[in-house]
């Protein structure tokens, strides 16, 4: 029986690896968590440690064979992401790791954004660490996208959009399960991208999101600056990948709707 840690094993994407690996049966999970009522299944054991912190990482690691890293921060990367890996890496017991299983992001070598950067920097301290491993990055997922188009709605009649934005998003269930396979396979240093199955404008994405909402809203493109904008509107978070998810963006608004 092999022991899985997952880092980030109460987020978004972290959660639904969890859940994955729990249909395995010859894997034993553990999720590191500084929370005190993570609400994980039963079927997974926790150790409270904090990977910022440095706390408890050495216990947390002595019985580990393979690592998933999900755990990261846009808002305080260097912190979390950076020193937080650091610490994690140190921890390690370099006698029992086999695998050091690592989710990045599309284009992370292609720009100056500071978030992005501070995950490009983990992908070279997991390379230069001696640590078998696997990369594997991926384009946004659709729950970025629609949390874009809320934090957008302000008005009742209508909704200013960010012009010239390209999205390739993905559904973080098809990610989830993509890194819980990995554990199966070898390490095999940095991935070929996994991207969505389709590429859509913004202006596109609203306008489907209207209508899956009911919503006759007017949708009100300008030209609007921003580190994170500028990003999504250098195309560098698009990628010619053949590894792609198979839910289309609409799909998945529908799947969320009938959910709700």
């Amino acid at each position: 029986m092999s022991n899985i840690l997952v880092t980030g094993g109460t987020g978004t994407l972290g959660k639904r690896v969890v859940e994955y690996l729990l249909n395995n049966e010859d894997l034993q999970i553990y999720v590191l968590t500084s929370k005190e009522n993570p609400g994980l299944p039963a079927q997974c054991q926790t150790i409270t440690g904090n990977l910022a912190a440095n706390t408890n990482l050495k216990t947390a690691l002595n019985d580990i064979e393979i690592v998933i890293h999900c755990a990261s921060n846009p808002r305080n990367p260097q912190k979390v992401d950076v020193e937080g890996t650091n610490n994690l890496l140190n921890a390690l017991n370099r006698s029992k790791i086999n695998h050091f299983i690592f989710i990045s992001i599309v284009g992370v070598d292609k720009t100056d954004y500071s978030y992005y950067q501070a995950k490009f920097k983990v992908e070279k301290m997991i390379k230069e660490s001696g640590v078998p491993f696997s990369i594997l990055r991926t384009t946004q997922f659709h729950n970025l996208v629609l949390n874009i188009i809320h934090s957008l709605e302000q008005s009742q009649s209508h909704i200013v959009v960010p012009s010239g934005l390209q999205f390739q998003s993905v559904a973080v269930q098809e990610v989830a399960d993509r890194l819980g396979a990995l554990v199966k396979e070898n390490p095999a240093g940095l991935l070929p991208d996994m991207v969505g199955p389709e590429v859509l404008t913004f202006e596109e994405m609203v306008k489907i999101y209207l209508n899956n909402q009911g919503q006759n809203k007017e949708v009100k493109l300008l030209p609007l600056e921003g580190e994170r904008i500028n990003l999504f509107r250098s195309e560098v978070n698009i990628s010619s990948s053949e590894i792609k998810g198979t839910i289309r963006w609409k799909q998945f608004l529908q799947e969320i709707k009938i959910k709700a």
